[in-house]
């Protein structure tokens, strides 16, 4: 899509905006149109989402003509259809590797096997699983707009000693997420409980491990 769709019209509808939420996707709704295309790929944002998958055709009035997917699902199709190869084992480095379920993508979205495929062929034995994890993960805090309200820091920090006592159960120096607002939070969190852990996207790790042909 161009730049001018360049909003999945969730900061209208946290906000609860009705008239903001309805321009923005009319917006992202008709340039699809436009294009013909046959889906839209979202990136790694959570709200953006599942707000265009769940709710743009209610807000349209309409079922799409069109796919909604997530860049994390498309990555484990990917993968598992063998269109792209990967290093196997790229990521066994002497780093151990853990995966965050967020809210949006994994439990209320439901891609929760796609980066586990793509993760364990990446690291292998070097992946360990938080606990809870999948639909019984917990919220890292940054989740609701919360990171966007000053006087929250406090909550948010509380709220993420919760994860930070998961990522340590799992013996793990690095969290992978599918989330960029979590990724936000994970980052400001460690730094936070000055920790060395560390937070990246499963889209980087891939690209790095990618067999070129």
């Amino acid at each position: 899509l161009s730049l001018d769709a360049r909003d999945a019209f969730n900061m209208g509808t946290i906000i609860g905006n009705g008239k903001v939420m309805k321009q923005l996707a009319d917006i992202i709704y008709n340039t699809a149109v436009k294009l013909g295309v046959k889906r839209v790929l979202v990136s790694c944002c959570g709200h953006g989402y599942t707000t265009l998958r769940d709710k743009l055709p209610n807000v349209m009035g309409k079922p799409l003509p069109f796919e909604v997917m997530h860049i994390a699902e498309l990555m484990g199709q990917i993968v598992q259809n063998g269109q792209v190869k990967l290093k196997e084992g790229y990521f066994k480095n002497g780093h151990t590797y853990t995966f965050h379920d967020s809210c949006k993508i994994q439990r209320a979205g439901g891609i929760m096997e796609e980066p586990r495929l793509v993760l364990t062929k990446l690291a292998g034995d070097s992946f360990h699983e938080m606990l809870p994890n999948r639909k019984e993960a917990i919220c890292c805090g940054g989740g609701g707009g919360l990171r966007a309200i000053p006087e929250a820091y406090d909550t948010r920090m509380a709220a993420f000693g919760l994860k930070v006592n998961q990522v340590k159960k799992a013996g793990a120096d690095t969290v992978v997420t599918t989330c960029s607002n979590c990724r936000l939070q994970f980052k400001e969190g460690f730094e936070h409980y000055k920790l060395d852990t560390q937070v990246t996207g499963l889209a980087e790790l891939m690209a790095q491990a990618l067999v070129e042909e």
